[in-house]
This record gives C-alpha cells, sequence and structure tokens, in this order.
C-alpha cells in the first residue's frame, strides 16, 4: 500500500496501451477506500489536523473508478482489501468489531454489484482473537468473501507470534487464503530519516514477518494457508541465502528450535509472492531463485500506488526474457483462479 500524492491524477480519460500478454490479469494486490472507513479516519483524526495514511495524503477512490481503470489496463478482476482496516480505533472494543463488519458487507455489495470484476480479503478486528474468529467465520462463510487481510505485525506481534495461533489454525483448517500487507514497524518514527514508511520500511516489514513465521514453525505447522506476501516479498529474495546460513548459527531465538538452511529455505519457499512494485529484472531474478513461477501473483496496489504506474510495470513484466508465455499466463491469472477459483466461471482469459 504505497501512498502517492498524484495518485488521483489517472483517471479512466487515460487509455493506455497494456501488452497482449496482460490481457486477462488477475491483480491480488488492491484497495478500496471506503467512505465507512473515511469517515471513521476522520473521526480518529484530531481537530484540525488534515487525515492521512501512513503520512501521505488520501487519494481518490470510487467502485467506479476502479473499474475504469481495470478495463483500461485489461485487468480481468481485482482482490480489494484494506489492510489493518481497525488500527485506527484507539481502544478497539465493539467499536473496531462494528467498523470491520461494515467494511466486509460493503466489500460483499461490491463484489455482488460486479462478481466477475471484484474478490475481497475479509477486514478483522485483529486486536481481539475471539472477535476476528468470529467475524472471519461471517465473512468467509456467509458474505463468502476471497480470503482474509493482516498486517505483518500487530502492536509490534509478528505472525508467528503464539498470539496469531487460534487464529491460524482455523485459517488452517479452512485452507484460507491470507493476504499479509506491511505496515508501519513499531518504534518507527517518519522524522527520523525524513522517507514515507512505505519506500523501504514496508520492504523489511514483509522480511521480519516471513522470517518470524518460518523460524517460529508457525509456517510448516500452519502449512494449509496460502500466505500471500505483498511487494515481491520485500527483501526475501535478496535475503533467503543469509537468513538460511546464519539462523543455524546464531539459533531462532529463545524457546524456538533452530531449523537447518534447508528447512529455512523450504519455508521461505513455500509463500506465494505478488509483484507489486516487483516487475523489473532485479526482482525478478531473485525470485526466481527462490520460488517456481506457479507461487507468483500479479498486483498493482492502486489506487495507493497511481494508475500511470500500471502500464509501465506490465511492460517490464512482458518483457522480461526469463518467462515464457506459459509463466506469463500462470502468473497473470492461473495460479489465481486457483486460491481464487469462482472467477474461472465468468474469465473469459482463463486457459488450462
Amino acid at each position: 500500500m504505497h501512498s502517492h500524492p498524484n495518485s488521483a491524477a489517472a483517471t479512466s480519460s487515460q487509455s493506455p496501451t497494456q501488452p497482449s500478454s496482460m490481457t486477462g490479469t488477475i491483480d491480488v494486490h488492491s484497495h478500496a477506500l471506503l467512505p465507512i472507513w473515511l469517515e471513521a479516519l476522520r473521526s480518529a483524526t484530531a481537530p484540525g489536523v488534515q487525515p492521512t495514511i501512513a503520512g501521505a495524503p488520501i487519494p481518490e477512490w470510487t467502485e467506479h473508478q476502479h473499474i475504469a481503470t481495470m478495463d483500461a489496463h485489461g485487468i480481468s478482476a481485482s482482490l480489494l482489501s484494506w489492510p489493518r482496516a481497525t488500527a485506527i480505533i484507539k481502544d478497539g472494543g465493539t467499536d473496531a468489531q462494528a467498523l470491520a463488519r461494515a467494511m466486509n458487507e460493503e466489500f460483499a455489495r461490491i463484489i455482488d454489484r460486479n462478481p466477475a470484476r471484484f474478490g475481497a480479503f475479509a477486514a478483522l478486528p485483529i486486536d481481539d482473537i475471539d472477535a476476528s474468529l468470529d467475524e472471519m467465520a461471517y465473512a468467509l462463510d456467509v458474505l463468502k468473501l476471497d480470503g482474509i487481510c493482516i498486517t505483518t505485525n500487530v502492536n509490534g506481534l509478528y505472525l508467528g507470534d503464539q498470539y496469531f495461533d487460534d487464529l491460524l489454525a482455523e485459517m488452517h483448517r479452512r485452507s484460507a487464503t491470507l493476504f499479509v500487507h506491511p505496515t508501519t514497524p513499531p518504534g518507527f518514527a517518519l522524522g527520523r530519516l525524513g522517507l514515507n514508511p512505505a519506500i523501504i520500511e514496508y520492504m523489511f516489514e514483509t522480511t521480519r514477518m516471513a522470517t518470524n513465521m518460518v523460524v517460529t514453525g508457525a509456517k510448516a505447522r500452519y502449512s494449509n494457508i496460502n500466505v500471500i506476501c505483498a511487494h515481491a516479498g520485500g527483501t526475501i529474495p535478496f535475503l533467503a541465502p543469509r537468513i538460511s546460513i546464519l539462523e543455524p548459527q546464531f539459533g531462532a531465538g529463545p524457546g524456538r528450535e533452530t531449523l537447518n538452511s534447508t528447512e529455512i529455505m523450504d519455508g521461505l519457499s513455500s509463500f506465494y509472492f505478488d509483484l507489486t512494485a516487483g516487475t523489473r529484472p532485479a526482482s525478478l531474478d531473485g525470485l526466481g531463485h527462490l520460488v517456481p513461477t506457479s507461487k507468483l501473483l500479479m498486483g498493482f496496489d492502486y489506487p495507493m500506488m497511481p494508475a500511470t504506474e500500471i502500464a509501465p510495470a506490465m511492460t517490464a513484466f512482458s518483457n522480461y526474457r526469463r518467462f515464457d508465455a506459459s509463466d506469463r499466463a500462470l502468473i497473470t491469472h492461473g495460479n489465481a483462479l486457483r486460491l481464487f477459483p469462482r472467477f474461472k466461471s465468468s474469465f473469459k482469459g482463463y486457459e488450462t
């Protein structure tokens, strides 16, 4: 979720020419700025202070605008999410539960209006695990949403911490899909570095989360969960060999069983990775040494990244010489259709 001050600049008036190999793309990493959440944000912001998202201006978003952007770029369907939606409610509790419920019901209405174009990952009142279990059941069983969205850490606890065990156990039982999005790390102060956290901190957040899930054993214990790491895995593709070398030397941390290098690499390569801001050769080369193409998914982070970035990302992906036509078909839609099979009935570009 890279917030960008010019996100609203690209609208349906633009008609970029996307590569033909990208037509029918399923975007697993897109966001919806629902009016109900924006109202909650305004209520939670001090009087006289302009609301922001991760320290950046709020881009414009409407359902119609999102569809127009998809149409302009040959995107068949988008999976909507809004990471840690209830974090703006400081005391959590019933207010957070009500906000998550209202957002998930609005996601369901958007899907009902456009079942072939949209899916959604459910928001959870994650400060309360019991309430999150209830909301997950409602979102998946009643609303029929496509998966769950959680941030890399919640109040400084990273996925893999025992705090999440009951939630992950239920996702494992359901073979659920979990989209994990980075957030501001604990103790981060924007002024110290001067850079918005989306620029580099989000990459390290995904790295911390994935590493923690592996070294705590949570990724292996809850192996039925389809975990999607955002933004091409942060720095995991580059650091995976180092982690696999040094963790056996220094250990996995107090009270944890030290894993060997093979176990570390197997764990880190068991995630799915979306290619948001990761379609250039340096990113794809690194991922190619970690996972097969069956683990890669497309993502564009709209509207938190501007629509003007979609066509260049598609062009870079299409020009990557190490992918053949079958690789591109898997990454643009084939892998997503396995995770979200309800799109198959209406997906015109599906290739078996």
